[in-house]
């Protein structure tokens, strides 16, 4: 087992679940190991929106788990997670006439707010929605410029960022991908989460050669897992970023151009654009060089390969 996902086993130190009429009440603490980081000593943002909700979902009793897919989930980042130390949360699980909300709430601060909830079945992309990135698929073709992120192969074009796990590297345990695939073999939530997260990230970042950090992610799954026999693609689409008017963030001055909060669909299909398993959005923003000293830390992460 890979050191994430031997992090990602059981996080929680502790539960305590207080039955109400229409569901529980919780409290806890969880901690997140070394493995997790993002940032230096804070939990990674795409592990955000797996952690502060499916871990303690799973524990709840009065939670039913075939009724766990298919869900949406929204997760706000607004301030970090340091690792290897208690992080206390409160949670609220409420049943419905539809299926479930949970709701949590850690380190006692309303900037880590998330909600899963239960979605209604169906195709998460409608026919014409799935041609649309068929097409800018095919427009992409060949890409640009590919680069490895992580031990994962990421390619890019103008109108799109795509990480494809028939990839042979993604499959090795030293990969980020091949570390947090589930034990079957295939993809799970976390990856799917920890990969659109990134891919989305990188979208807007490579627009700037410069960092990005997450600071929401709202993502749908249909099921719970999405096959590795065959190819499915992680993507972003460029023609989809958006400034995020409503952002309290300063913008951060780079090259001498200010940069503020971006939004940016994702998705993860498979290769013959005939279905998604997880679609969403990403909202990022960039790092700043002026607060954020251990910035060369994260340049590391990225290892330029030929195209």
């Amino acid at each position: 087992m890979s050191r994430i996902r031997e992090a990602l086993r059981d996080p929680l130190l502790e539960l305590r679940e207080t039955p109400t009429a229409d569901g529980a009440h919780l409290e806890g603490a969880m901690r997140f190991g070394a493995a997790l980081e993002g940032p230096p000593g804070r939990l990674h943002g795409g592990f955000h929106a797996f952690v502060r909700t499916f871990p303690i979902l799973d524990r709840v009793e009065a939670h039913a788990a075939e009724r766990t897919f298919p869900c949406s989930l929204d997760v706000q980042i607004r301030r970090p997670l340091l690792l290897e130390t208690p992080v206390p949360f409160e949670a609220r699980y409420v049943r419905t006439p539809d299926g479930f909300e949970l709701e949590t709430r850690f380190d006692r601060s309303d900037r880590l707010l998330a909600t899963l909830r239960s979605r209604p079945a169906g195709p998460l992309l409608s026919p014409a929605e799935l041609a649309r990135l068929r097409a800018l698929y095919e427009a992409s073709q060949p890409f640009e410029e590919s680069f490895r992120l992580m031990g994962v192969n990421v390619q890019l074009a103008p109108g799109l960022v795509c990480v494809d796990s028939g990839d042979p590297l993604h499959r090795e345990a030293t990969s980020h991908f091949g570390a947090l695939l589930e034990p079957s073999g295939e993809i799970g939530p976390v990856l799917m989460a920890t990969q659109l997260d990134a891919v989305g990230a990188i979208a807007q970042g490579t627009r700037m050669r410069h960092p990005h950090f997450t600071k929401r992610i709202e993502l749908s799954f249909a099921e719970p897992r999405a096959p590795i026999d065959a190819p499915v693609y992680f993507l972003a689409d460029r023609t989809t970023l958006e400034e995020d008017v409503d952002s309290e963030t300063p913008k951060v001055e780079i090259q001498g151009k200010l940069w503020g909060t971006t939004c940016i669909r994702v998705a993860l299909v498979d290769a013959r654009f005939e279905r998604a398993y997880a679609i969403g959005r990403v909202t990022v923003h960039p790092v700043d060089p002026k607060k954020f000293e251990p910035l060369q830390k994260m340049r590391e992460l990225r290892e330029d390969v030929p195209g």
